[in-house]
C-alpha cells in the first residue's frame, strides 16, 4: 500500500536523522528530518527532532518555529513545552519560558528540571523568593539529581553575595560526585568572589583536569593567576584558549595584560591590536592599549585610544578617569589640559556617586593643574577617607604636594 511505503520511508529517514544527530552531523540531521516531515507532516516528533538539530546549529528561531508546530499538533505533550521553555530561556524571553514551564508542570508535576529552569527564569527577573522556592522543589522532586539544582541555586546565592550559602550548595554537589566539573567551576567562582585566589585556582585546575575544554574555567583561571602575579601561567592559559579559539577577543585582551606585565610590550600591543580588529565596538581593548601607550610615554596615542573607548561607551567612569589623569598629570606640558581634566574627572566622580577614591584623587590632581589648590586639598582629603590604611602614604604624599601649592606630575614607567 502507498501509505505503508510512505510510513516506512519516513521512519527510515527519522532513524537516519537520529544517527546523524548522534554523530554530530546536525546539518544532515536537519535534512533527514525535513524530508521525513514532508512525507508525514502531522507527526509532532518530527518537528521536535528537527528543532533539536537546529539548536545545535544555533538556529534558535527555526527551532522555536518547529516547536510551535509540534505543540499545535500535540498540545498535551509536556516535553514539547519543556523543550520550548529551554529555547525561550536562551532567548531571554523569560516570561514566555515561565508560561511554558507552568504548562508542562501542570501536565507532569514530576519534571524536576523544569522547576529549576523556572527558578532560573525567576532569578533573571529578580524574583529571588520564587526562584529559591523552585530550586527547593526541584531538589525535593528529584533528589537523585539534586546536585544539578543545587548548583543553579549556588549561582543565585553567588549573585546575591551570600557566599556561605553558595559554598554549601557547591560543596554538596562535589560531595555527591567528586568528578562533577561544573561543581568545581562553581566553587572556583565563589572562592574568586571571596578573594581566595589559591583555592580558586585549585578548583579551576581540578575543573580542567575533569573537562579540559571548559573555556570559562581556563579564562577565569588566567584572571585568578593574574591577580596573584602569576603572569607566565596566566599567559599559558590564554595561549591554550586561543589555540582552540583564535578569534576570542577576550583571551587576546587578557594575554595582552600578561605580556605587558612580563615586559613583552610588542607582544602585548599585537594582542590589543588584534582584539580591536576582531571586536572594534568593544571599549576594553582601546583602554588597555591606551594604558600601554601611556606607560611608554606615548601620551597622545593613549588619549586617542581612551577617546575611542569613550565613544563606544560614553558612560564608563574608568575611561573618563584615565583621560583626566593624563591631561592633569602628564610630564609633557603640551599634553596637559587642566580644563578638560577637571571636566572628565568630575564626570567620573559623578558616575561613581563620589565614592571612588581613585577618581577623587584624579579630580584633586586636575584641580591642582588648574591652580585651584583649595579644591585639590578638599578632594584629596575626601579620597583618603575612602581608602584602606595601607594606601594612605601614597595619597598623603600627593596631598602634601597640593598643600605646598604644587601640581602633581606622574612618572609612568620608562620602557
Amino acid at each position: 500500500m502507498p501509505q505503508d511505503t510512505t510510513t516506512t520511508e519516513a521512519q527510515s529517514l527519522y532513524e537516519r536523522g537520529h544517527d546523524k544527530f548522534t554523530q554530530g552531523d546536525f546539518r544532515e540531521a536537519v535534512e533527514c528530518f525535513t524530508r521525513a516531515i514532508k512525507l508525514r507532516p502531522t507527526i509532532a516528533a518530527g518537528y521536535m527532532y528537527r528543532a533539536m538539530a537546529q539548536l545545535e546549529l544555533g538556529n534558535r528561531i527555526d527551532a522555536l518555529n518547529d516547536l510551535d508546530t509540534a505543540i499545535r499538533l500535540k498540545p498535551d505533550d509536556p516535553m514539547l513545552y519543556s523543550e520550548r521553555a529551554r529555547v525561550l530561556f536562551r532567548q531571554q524571553a523569560y516570561a514566555n519560558a515561565i508560561a511554558d514551564c507552568d504548562r508542562a508542570l501542570k501536565l507532569d508535576p514530576g519534571l524536576a528540571p523544569l522547576y529549576s529552569l523556572r527558578g532560573d527564569c525567576h532569578a533573571a527577573f529578580g524574583d529571588t523568593n520564587r526562584a529559591f522556592s523552585d530550586f527547593a522543589k526541584a531538589i525535593e522532586t528529584d533528589p537523585d539529581h539534586a546536585a544539578n539544582y543545587r548548583l543553579s541555586r549556588a549561582d543565585l546565592y553567588l549573585e546575591l553575595e551570600d557566599y556561605d550559602s553558595a559554598m554549601d550548595d557547591a560543596q554538596a554537589a562535589i560531595n555527591a560526585d567528586e568528578k562533577n566539573a561544573q561543581a568545581y567551576q562553581t566553587r572556583g567562582l565563589i572562592h574568586r568572589a571571596m578573594n581566595n585566589n589559591t583555592a580558586s585556582e585549585a578548583d579551576f585546575t581540578k575543573t580542567l583536569e575533569l573537562d579540559p575544554k571548559r573555556i570559562l574555567s581556563r579564562l577565569t583561571r588566567a584572571m585568578v593567576r593574574m591577580s596573584a602575579g602569576k603572569y607566565a601561567l596566566a599567559e599559558a592559559d590564554c595561549d591554550a584558549v586561543l589555540n582552540d579559539s583564535p578569534t576570542m577577543a577576550k583571551a587576546l585582551e587578557l594575554r595582552g595584560i600578561c605580556r605587558k606585565n612580563l615586559k613583552d610590550y610588542s607582544g602585548s600591543l599585537a594582542d590589543y591590536n588584534e582584539a580591536i580588529r576582531l571586536n572594534p565596538d568593544s571599549p576594553m581593548a582601546y583602554n588597555l592599549r591606551g594604558g600601554l601607550h601611556y606607560q611608554q610615554h606615548k601620551y597622545n596615542r593613549a588619549i586617542q585610544d581612551h577617546i575611542a573607548a569613550l565613544q563606544r561607551d560614553p558612560t564608563d567612569a574608568g575611561t573618563f578617569n584615565q583621560l583626566a589623569w593624563i591631561w592633569a598629570t602628564a610630564p609633557d606640558p603640551d599634553v596637559r589640559n587642566g580644563e578638560r581634566a577637571v571636566e572628565c574627572s568630575t564626570r567620573a566622580c559623578e558616575l561613581a556617586e563620589w565614592q571612588e577614591a581613585s577618581y577623587l584623587d584624579t579630580l584633586a590632581a586636575a584641580c591642582a593643574e588648574q591652580g585651584d589648590y583649595d579644591d585639590a586639598i578638599k578632594w584629596m582629603e575626601k579620597a583618603i577617607t575612602l581608602i584602606p590604611d595601607d594606601q594612605h602614604d601614597d595619597y598623603e604624599s600627593r596631598l602634601n604636594i597640593y598643600r605646598d601649592g604644587k601640581p602633581h606630575r606622574a612618572k609612568p614607567s620608562v620602557e
